[in-house]
């Protein structure tokens, strides 16, 4: 017998009492919530993440199917709550551009068309942002192969020509604040061309 605690040593415990080991109310409750299956049912599908990637790989010959496949395997993976929190966290970006080109509309002395490109670009970032989060929420269907399919086919329209419409603006506006940037002053507050 060991005396530390009062416990006996490992080797002076028998190796099998012939007891069952005891019962736990909480393996019980495991017990009781396993679902039970009859004869006829197919049995549920394990098939991994893994196996599914691994999968795609054979039956894709060039790489561009393969990356294709993936993707959509994990996005299915993933799922769309962690799409819809991404856009939702990358539309503060937008917002802070909406609010900086209100609050300098008719304070900017360098160039009056700034505070304009900030405006207009913050509320299509909005628009595309939530058009997006519509899409992805309500308007998309993943069949069984893991590929997303619209249901709303005019929304992505919709989205293809409001990103190309942000890409050309974002060129406008950087070419209206870059000609500005030279002639920008930041260090005398006496001069109109200070940034404010």
């Amino acid at each position: 017998m060991s005396t530390e605690e009062g416990l006996p040593s490992y080797k002076d415990v028998p190796e099998n009492s012939g007891a069952p080991p005891p019962v736990y109310p909480s393996d019980l409750a495991a017990e009781e919530a396993r679902p039970v299956m009859s004869g006829s049912e197919p049995p549920p599908s394990y098939d991994s993440l893994f196996g599914k990637i691994k999968e795609a790989r054979t039956e894709h010959g060039n790489s561009f199917g393969f990356v294709k496949a993936l993707l959509a395997i994990l996005g299915a993976a993933i799922g769309g709550i962690v799409c819809v929190a991404c856009v939702a966290a990358l539309m503060a970006f937008p917002i802070a551009q909406l609010v900086i080109g209100m609050q300098n509309k008719d304070v900017c002395t360098i160039n009056d068309k700034i505070p304009l490109f900030l405006i207009v670009s913050g509320a299509c970032g909005c628009a595309a942002a939530v058009l997006q989060i519509f899409d992805q929420m309500c308007c998309s269907n993943t069949e069984g192969n893991g590929e997303r399919k619209s249901k709303c086919p005019c929304l992505g329209f919709i989205l293809h020509l409001l990103n190309l419409f942000c890409f050309a603006w974002f060129i406008c506006g950087n070419v209206w604040v870059y000609k500005a940037h030279k002639t920008v002053v930041y260090d005398d507050p006496s001069s109109e061309r200070i940034l404010r």
